[in-house]
């Protein structure tokens, strides 16, 4: 439910948070004929996180040119925006407007409650809303469930290791936790960036190996269920912006998998990589987004066919050893 910081690009992540003023950058998640409202000054709620503007706020609101028409009685001013379209909105983050580039872009700081180290990001005290979702499907759907054998379902799975591979493309390309600058996540260089598209099954960081039990990774979940990965999507056969109408991913609807792909500075958002209804990969969905979530479990390796060709019309039907 939250966006502006590197740390929701965790499928569990830490809030070790304070409020804090980013250096400046070009913001430019501006609507050139929206009328935004703008303060001199601004409040934050510690109970819910949000910000509010207060003191004295500008008139009927403004677009950013006729804010920065109005010179010294400008972003001078009133250089606090919620990029909100009402007096009493509430917001994330808010930004503090320096100078003016065009009607869609501002030089700004941004002021957030942020985090304030990567390896506070990476405590995994919380879980995201997407693995909640999963953990009472599992519940629901898995606990206690027989099979036509009257064998548990549960006996059918095991542990495995979901990589969240939050692990940075390089040292130049953001610290994982600022606002300022822009984060690259390694699956957006491995899968869009480097020219020779290298997809991998390794997860770098042991904090990353999202597992029920030690051995197999952080020990975090609560139960064996996670997302698929960007990586296990291109060896399947997915490609970035390209249809794929013949492999088993595509299903006709938007989904997310378990991969981060960058943190945007531009418009504050944190980004992980999506699987479009074409099958195709996308790269920039952010984390606010309502899209699908597709369960990923992992059999036992003596999981035995005993019916089917794994048509919709004449699926597996699986059976112990």
């Amino acid at each position: 439910t939250r966006y502006p910081d590197p740390t929701y690009v965790g499928y569990m992540y830490g809030e070790d948070f304070e409020v804090q003023t980013s250096s400046e950058a070009t913001y430019n998640n501006i609507e050139a004929l929206t009328k935004y409202y703008f303060a001199d000054n601004y409040t934050f709620n510690e109970e819910t996180k949000t910000f509010k503007l207060s003191g004295n706020i500008i008139e009927n609101g403004k677009t950013y040119s006729e804010m920065n028409a109005l010179g010294d009685n400008g972003f001078k001013k009133y250089p606090y925006s919620c990029q909100g379209t009402s007096k009493d909105a509430t917001c994330q983050f808010i930004i503090k407007v320096n100078s003016y580039v065009s009607e869609t872009s501002v030089k700004a700081q941004y002021i957030a409650y942020s985090s304030t180290s990567l390896e506070a990001t990476r405590k995994d005290t919380v879980s995201s809303n997407i693995k909640t979702q999963l953990d009472n499907w599992y519940q629901t759907n898995i606990i206690g469930k027989t099979d036509s054998q009257g064998n548990l379902v549960t006996n059918y799975i095991v542990d495995g290791t979901f990589c969240n591979d939050r692990s940075l493309a390089s040292t130049n390309t953001g610290n994982g936790f600022s606002l300022i600058p822009q984060t690259l996540y390694s699956a957006h260089k491995r899968l869009y960036t480097d020219t020779s598209k290298t997809a991998t099954l390794k997860c770098t960081n042991n904090v990353d190996k999202f597992s029920k039990t030690a051995s197999r990774g952080n020990a975090k979940l609560t139960y064996p269920i996670a997302l698929i990965t960007a990586d296990e999507v291109a060896l399947a056969g997915g490609k970035l912006d390209i249809k794929n109408q013949d492999y088993y991913l595509k299903t006709n609807s938007y989904y997310f998998t378990m991969s981060p792909s960058y943190f945007d500075s531009g418009i504050t958002f944190a980004n992980m990589f999506l699987v479009y209804p074409t099958g195709a990969l996308c790269l920039w969905a952010r984390v606010t987004y309502s899209f699908g979530a597709r369960a990923v479990i992992n059999l036992r390796s003596d999981t035995l066919i005993s019916q089917g060709d794994g048509t919709i019309e004449n699926p597996y039907i699986l059976t112990l050893a």
